[in-house]
């Protein structure tokens, strides 16, 4: 099983959390406005929105979702720092023996990405690696599907008639994508330090094992 889909039952949880915070929300206009099945009707379509709105995530490119997640334009991933900031930043990592296994560190943006994914690669059925990455991937999903919903799901709520649940929508939605994005920033940092950490003592941990 994938790290992505070790998720999915994670997100469907934090689905049906949002689902019922829509309900409390909308909960008192719905009660004035019952006699309207129209209304109604158009409010439940509202509800189910955050399933549809994780599918819509699906379709969105990494980059993109990176750029949500780590508030950067270009080179947003946490690899394209990998050895020039986050391998000195970390006690776990051995950074004499790193250097010497990644001579000349790379400079460039893009160098340090992929030659962190090469070694990522190498070390990807590592448990702290696997659980770094699931990690990762739960808290940038989950940023991205609150942001489309601060962003849609207020238009949504006006254009049916329930603009006193605009306001509380957005602040709620807005909180969770900013909590999210916070928590997938660390976890993606956690993972890019931790797969350097075994690289950095892949020779140490040879020796104890053989």
């Amino acid at each position: 099983m994938t790290a992505k889909k070790g998720n999915l039952s994670w997100l469907s949880a934090f689905i049906a959390f949002d689902v019922a915070i829509l309900c409390a929300v909308l909960a008192p206009q719905l009660r004035l406005i019952a006699t309207e099945p129209e209304v109604v009707a158009r409010a439940a379509s509202s509800l189910l929105a955050p399933p549809a709105l994780l599918l819509l995530s699906s379709l969105i490119p990494n980059q993109v979702k990176a750029s949500l997640v780590f508030w950067r334009g270009k080179f947003a991933l946490p690899g394209h720092r990998a050895f020039s900031h986050h391998a000195h930043r970390d006690p776990r990592i051995d950074t004499a023996k790193l250097n010497a296994r990644v001579s000349p560190y790379p400079v460039d943006e893009l160098e340090q990405n992929s030659t962190w994914y090469r070694i990522y690669r190498a070390h990807r059925d590592d448990a702290a690696v696997v659980d770094a990455n699931r990690r990762f991937l739960l808290f940038r999903d989950l940023a991205v599907v609150s942001i489309l919903l601060a962003l849609l799901l207020p238009l949504g709520l006006w254009a049916i008639g329930l603009g006193l649940a605009v306001t509380p929508t957005l602040i709620v939605f807005l909180a969770q994508y900013a909590l999210s994005a916070v928590a997938a920033m660390q976890a993606g940092v956690r993972l890019v330090t931790t797969v350097l950490a075994i690289e950095s003592t892949a020779d140490i941990n040879q020796k104890q094992g053989g």
